[in-house]
């Protein structure tokens, strides 16, 4: 971008220095004020000046201090001084005005022409200055370039040269295979050692094999099409067995790209010996499968003691409370104090109140009315209690004509008992609406709140066992299970097990 050329204008008398600024602004400049030589020389600090136009008679430092000042650090590119003066210079005037700078003399009154004409005169030089400053800039620059491109001629054969050895000594340090194929061809190029010691073949061996060669016959046309992909987006991934010249196989992930060179296209690519890490894999699927039995095998536990729990607070201590009361009612009828009678009344009455805990208790650990009256039936109980219990109102749309066996009943049930837990400890929600729907073969609970919601943090937590149990519960009937935010607010759960009519 071109920058306007830098005037200078100094007249202590601020009408004369108007009417400079007026005169001058009619040039395309950029313009420098100042009404003293002190104000003039901190304004032009720094600045390339085209030209000067200084009044000479000015009080603490005339225009003739001033310009030498302007130009003792200017040790190049001397400004041009234009003097501005009322008085006659005599020929010491004239000696001192151009010993300090000046390049011409206007005299007051100043005529718009003259001072217009000379100042586009110093312009125009300035402006030719500027044009040869900039040619010689690009002359050094090209000279400069011409000097970097020899030396980067001169350099290049022996970086070329390094760099093919450090090629070389790259594809040989790979842990595992390296390859290079004609493409569509498929024909080796190019191998490293590490090849040629893993599969057992010489490298008079290994020159333009095909690629299928390292494959089981059975794979080939599933290699074919896995490469097909090169054709659009240029690489290919695959996982696979390659032979090895003594019939033994080995998994690799096989990774590749097509390039071109020359005119012709090529596949290079790298493979990785995976069999240490498919042992792993084989042993944590072996582990996860061994947790996921300990898992229903935990649960089952569970419900055997949940049942004999519930069998032992039934039978034993609902049959004894139930005893008392009788004996707490005989004794109140026989005593006469009505103190006494008083007291045994609260107590009867506290004994019938845990009577109907241990019948609560005894329903939750082992819901009889599943077996009696169905799934639908036992949600449909638990969720009336819960609301009582709470004050959390649930809504619930279920399809009545849903059965499912005692087992899975049971693990459903199980999973809204957990449910509704967690909304009452942690959702802040008032309403809950519980679904119980067929669909394409699939039984679909679906149970949502309008509580506060879950975050990423409180889904995926480690301790968060209660969603580990639930999900569990889902795994062992082959189901799956999901928790997440609702549309508008509050959480959602959603179980969905394999249906059979």
């Amino acid at each position: 971008m071109k920058h306007l050329p830098n005037i200078l204008i100094v007249d202590d008398n601020q009408i004369n220095l108007t009417y400079l600024e007026v005169v001058i602004s009619k040039m395309k400049v950029n313009l420098v004020k100042a009404l003293s030589g002190a104000e003039a020389l901190e304004k032009s600090q720094n600045i390339d000046l085209a030209l000067a136009i200084l009044d000479v008679m000015m009080p603490g430092m005339n225009g003739y201090e001033l310009a030498q000042k302007l130009n003792q650090e200017r040790s190049e590119e001397k400004v041009p001084v234009i003097f501005i003066t009322a008085k006659h210079v005599n020929e010491e005037d004239e000696f001192q005005g151009y010993n300090s700078g000046a390049v011409d003399y206007i005299f007051k009154p100043v005529s718009n022409q003259v001072l217009l004409g000379k100042a586009k005169v110093f312009l125009d030089l300035f402006e030719q200055k500027q044009t040869i400053a900039r040619q010689v800039e690009l002359l050094k620059n090209s000279a400069a370039k011409l000097i970097r491109s020899n030396d980067a001629l001169r350099k290049r054969e022996e970086k070329l040269k390094r760099e093919q050895q450090f090629s070389s000594a790259l594809l040989q340090s790979i842990p595992g295979i390296f390859y290079l194929y004609t493409y569509p061809e498929m024909r080796m190029v190019t191998w490293n050692k590490q090849h040629e010691i893993i599969f057992g073949y010489e490298a008079s061996e290994m020159k333009n094999r095909h690629v299928l060669d390292w494959h089981l016959p059975e794979t080939h046309e599933a290699v074919m099409k896995s490469l097909e992909s090169i054709t659009e987006t240029g690489k290919a991934s695959i996982e696979a067995l390659l032979m090895t010249k003594d019939k033994r196989a080995i998994p690799f992930i096989l990774n590749a790209l097509k390039f071109e060179r020359d005119g012709r296209f090529y596949l290079i690519g790298v493979g990785t010996d995976i069999t240490e890490r498919k042992a792993i894999e084989e042993e944590l699927s072996s582990s996860l499968e061994q947790l996921h039995k300990l898992s229903q095998y935990i649960n089952q536990v569970r419900e055997n003691e949940r049942i004999a729990i519930s069998r032992d607070l039934h039978d034993d201590l609902g049959q004894s409370l139930t005893a008392v009361k009788i004996d707490l009612g005989f004794i109140r009828q026989n005593v006469d104090v009505p103190e006494i009678a008083y007291r045994i009344a609260k107590v009867s009455d506290l004994v019938g109140d845990t009577i109907k805990t241990v019948q609560r208790i005894t329903s939750q650990l082992r819901p009889d009315i599943i077996e009696d009256l169905g799934l639908v039936a036992a949600i449909d109980w638990h969720s009336n209690e819960f609301s009582q219990r709470t004050g959390i109102r649930v809504f619930c749309d279920m399809d009545v004509s849903i059965e499912l066996p005692p087992e899975p009943s049971l693990i459903v049930y199980r999973i809204v008992q957990e449910s509704l837990t967690n909304i009452a400890r942690h959702s802040k929600a008032s309403t809950v609406e519980i679904k119980l729907v067929r669909n394409e073969g699939n039984v679909i609970l679906w149970i949502g709140d309008n509580g506060i919601g879950i975050t990423d943090l409180q889904r995926t937590a480690k301790n968060s066992f209660g969603l580990i149990s639930m999900k569990e519960r889902a795994d062992s009937m082959g189901g799956t299970f999901s928790i997440g935010n609702n549309t508008n607010r509050g959480t959602v759960i959603t179980l969905s097990i394999p249906y059979k009519n």
